[in-house]
């Protein structure tokens, strides 16, 4: 006797409806890793704030890459006794103070302030060449399934960071950071003062992070999400604000 689903269904129909099926079920492992692989806000703006008080000294960048559950939702890096524990020690603000060669190669941690001999160069610049032996490319090969932060206190500038024709971008030290497996994020805080009349070009220029790494902005008590690969949006005009 025949049942009323086999009247519906052809065998072939069947087959391409369980195949289907199947098809969907090993996909949702995929799109739960695309979810759990970010950084939580909550905590990455605990981190930049960390960040913040232990190596302000004007403009600097530093650069991270710790275990991934150090980017997890409720760890706290200003108590924990595992947070860059072999870079505490160092008094990173002075290596990074200095007028030549500014730039701090710890363990975890990686930083750099704006050098202004021999040749003027910016602190992310500084972090990200020479290309395959900067200290970006050296902390990046310590662990390759951790969280990675790179951050900044101003954006980018547009005229040097940002500009594929100037010979101080970032953007190959971006495609570094864009092909790192583990957790990533770019984050800054303030929009660099001499970008701040030309916002416009600045929402453009951005989508060079943007479309390589979640792009955010950290201040004022939360960190906001710019933009992020594979998104078609224009850059959260939240992260313009001067």
């Amino acid at each position: 006797m025949q049942s009323k689903f086999d009247t519906l269904y052809t065998p072939s129909q069947v087959f391409t409806v369980l195949s289907s099926a199947l098809l969907l079920v090993s996909l949702l492992p995929l799109c739960t890793q695309s979810v759990d692989n970010e950084v939580d806000q909550n905590t990455l703006y605990r981190i930049t704030e960390f960040f913040r008080q232990t190596y302000e000294i004007g403009q600097f960048a530093v650069t991270i890459n710790v275990p991934m559950n150090q980017c997890e939702n409720g760890f706290i890096p200003s108590t924990s006794p595992v947070f860059l524990t072999q870079d505490r020690n160092v008094n990173v603000k002075i290596i990074i103070s200095v007028d030549n060669y500014p730039v701090y190669n710890g363990i975890e941690l990686i930083a750099a302030g704006i050098q202004k001999t021999p040749t003027p160069a910016h602190s992310e610049f500084l972090l990200m060449n020479p290309l395959n032996a900067s200290p970006l490319t050296v902390l990046l090969n310590k662990r390759n399934d951790g969280c990675v932060i790179f951050y900044t206190l101003n954006s980018p500038c547009i005229n040097t960071c940002l500009s594929t024709t100037n010979w101080y971008n970032i953007i190959p030290g971006l495609d570094k950071l864009q092909a790192y497996q583990g957790i990533k994020a770019f984050a800054f805080s303030n929009i660099w003062i001499h970008d701040q009349n030309n916002i416009n070009e600045l929402k453009e220029k951005l989508q060079e992070i943007a479309s390589r790494i979640p792009l955010y902005r950290c201040f004022g008590g939360a960190c906001t999400l710019c933009g992020k690969p594979g998104s078609n949006a224009e850059i959260n005009g939240a992260c313009l604000n001067v």
